[in-house]
């Protein structure tokens, strides 16, 4: 849920005479596709070889899924995370809510394997940027530096969050940082990918394909390819992908989510470190199987930069991934 717009353009074949690359379908392939608006963006699925008759209560599903996810995991509407928020605040132990268990698990995992590049714990760094709004460019000030010099001095964290099991065998946590909130932005797309893949998939359905707002996961396997086509953020496209097995390609870029202010343009992606927006790279391409582990690590490599890159990749099992430096430089990388 990273609300950032597409840095993906799609080329696929769904029969309905359009291509970027020239796909053209097979004539009995029957390609059902539905479109969500959730998690600031607009969510199409498109099932290949699904009679509508039989696909229609997958989807529809699907619908009520998805906006379970975006009611629970929105970083600044009321919901299952900001209640959280409110009662980390305290210091006191309080219940988990189920619908966070996952992606509470999964970023303390993550933020470890990216050396901390990705952080769900600066939540209160990216509100005071302003970043908490669907409206952008952001045209108000930026902070100041004493009060990002303040959060950053706390070193919010992930690690800094305990967990226990009450007399109730539920899960509790609570945290002594101040500075921490809980912002899933950076993994909430791709666990809805993969939970949309997952229910696809259980239903019967083995030739999918899901596009959040520009990240992209191929659900099953399919023996005519799904086309993916890498935009560079200058213009153009960098390079066409041809999918045809369970594979998330998630990025995250510096053109669409940004603040505007006394003639300086500011970024959304932020370094947990310093506190302050990325400059150095544009955009950055994550491909691996697990939608969850590609999402986080396409921001952990905007942040991390292409020196750290390589390391960051490996260490994180990517199958390949894409930087585009501030002078609009592409260098793909692999294990």
């Amino acid at each position: 849920m990273r609300l950032i717009q597409s840095a993906i353009w799609i080329a696929v074949c769904l029969g309905l005479g359009f291509s970027l690359v020239g796909c053209q379908p097979k004539p009995d392939t029957l390609t059902s596709h539905a479109e969500y608006a959730v998690f600031g963006t607009r969510v199409e699925v498109s099932v290949r070889h699904a009679p509508s008759q039989s696909v229609d209560t997958a989807l529809a599903e699907l619908d009520q899924r998805f906006q379970t996810l975006h009611r629970d995991w929105h970083p600044w509407a009321p919901g299952a995370l900001t209640t959280l928020n409110q009662a980390l605040a305290t210091r006191a132990w309080v219940e988990l809510d189920p619908a966070l268990t996952e992606l509470l698990e999964r970023s303390q995992a993550l933020e470890g394997l990216t050396d901390g590049y990705f952080n769900a714990a600066i939540g209160q760094l990216v509100g005071l940027w302003g970043f908490h709004t669907s409206h952008y460019p952001i045209t108000t000030p930026p902070p100041s530096q004493e009060a990002v010099a303040a959060l950053v001095a706390l070193k919010p964290s992930t690690q800094h969050i305990e967990w226990r099991e009450n007399e109730r065998n539920q899960l509790e946590v609570r945290t002594d940082n101040p500075a921490i909130g809980l912002d899933f932005s950076g993994i909430a797309k791709g666990a809805a990918a993969g939970m949309a893949c997952d229910l696809l998939e259980e239903a019967g359905f083995t030739d999918a394909l899901i596009n959040l707002g520009g990240d992209v996961m191929v659900c099953g396997e399919s023996t005519q390819p799904w086309r993916v086509a890498i935009k560079d953020p200058r213009a153009g496209v960098l390079e066409v992908l041809e999918i045809n097995e369970r594979l998330a390609v998630f990025t995250s870029g510096q053109y669409y989510r940004y603040g505007e202010w006394a003639g300086e343009r500011y970024a959304h992606v932020l370094d947990p470190a310093t506190g302050y927006p990325i400059t150095h790279i544009l955009q950055a391409t994550a491909i691996h199987k697990d939608p969850k582990v590609a999402d986080a690590a396409a921001t952990a490599l905007v942040v991390a930069g292409t020196e750290k890159a390589q390391h960051l990749g490996e260490q994180l099992g990517l199958e390949r991934w894409l930087l585009v430096d501030e002078a609009g430089q592409s260098q793909w990388m692999k294990p």
